[in-house]
């Protein structure tokens, strides 16, 4: 169960994107065009340019109509690549949760929902839970179904959040019951930490004899369920889209 965790983690950082732009443009008198990066200019000889298939082109000054800077497509690459704050529209996180408590376990999810301004987040999410119930050591195994709600504090790349969770854990081994999360953490950019207490149904299993009512005997040994409100703290590493 460890190793699934830490293999969860190891993915999430190594998920990243880059993107390239190129700041200069030639313009021959020829009429061809050249965008790259100039990396050498010879006053009153020659400008040496690199293009973004790292091709090197070495032009006379006579030769050159014009050097055109482009600072607009430097900012909007800028701005495409930094991650200031969350934006409207579609959004959705994976994440990796630790619990400990009357419900020990590993959960993974992943959550989908719109972002409503650059502090409220809505949607709803699915996940798989792995662990043992404390209360009679059995295995615990649940698909959990919620709806997500997020307030971010700040419209920044760095913000701390509080976050909800409602819904229904559907268990494979185990009971099956509400489901519901209140946590609170802290973005960094992509990323998230956050700590919280989290609900589910548990079972907790009693023995005993039946009672025969014809024989006025107790004779079958039997196993008696009884379901109670299972609470534990969790950790929640995510990344976020």
């Amino acid at each position: 169960m460890k190793k699934l965790f830490f293999l969860f983690l190891v993915l999430l950082v190594s998920i990243s994107a880059s993107s390239q732009s190129s700041p200069e443009t030639i313009y021959l008198k020829s009429g061809s065009v050249i965008n790259g990066e100039i990396i050498e200019y010879v006053p009153n000889q020659s400008v040496k340019i690199i293009t973004s298939d790292y091709s090197v082109f070495v032009c006379k000054l006579e030769d050159v109509d014009k050097v055109v800077r482009n600072i607009t497509a430097n900012l909007e690459n800028q701005q495409s690549t930094a991650f200031v704050a969350p934006k409207k529209g579609y959004r959705f996180f994976f994440s990796a949760d630790h619990m400990i408590g009357d419900v020990a376990a590993f959960k993974f999810s992943t959550t989908h929902g719109t972002q409503l301004n650059d502090k409220f987040f809505v949607g709803g999410g699915v996940g798989f839970c792995v662990g043992s119930d404390d209360k009679n050591w059995e295995t615990y195994l649940s698909i959990p179904v919620y709806a997500d709600l997020r307030y971010d504090f700040l419209p920044k790349k760095t913000s701390p959040f509080i976050e909800a969770r409602a819904g229904v854990a559907f268990a494979i081994e185990g009971s099956t019951g509400f489901y519901g999360n209140c946590s609170f953490g802290c973005r960094f950019k992509r990323f998230s930490i956050s700590t919280g207490v989290e609900t589910l149904r548990g079972t907790d299993m009693y023995y005993g004899y039946e009672y025969d009512s014809f024989n006025d005997s107790y004779d079958n040994y039997v196993e008696y369920p009884e379901y109670y409100r299972a609470f534990a703290f969790v950790t929640r590493l995510a990344i976020e889209f």
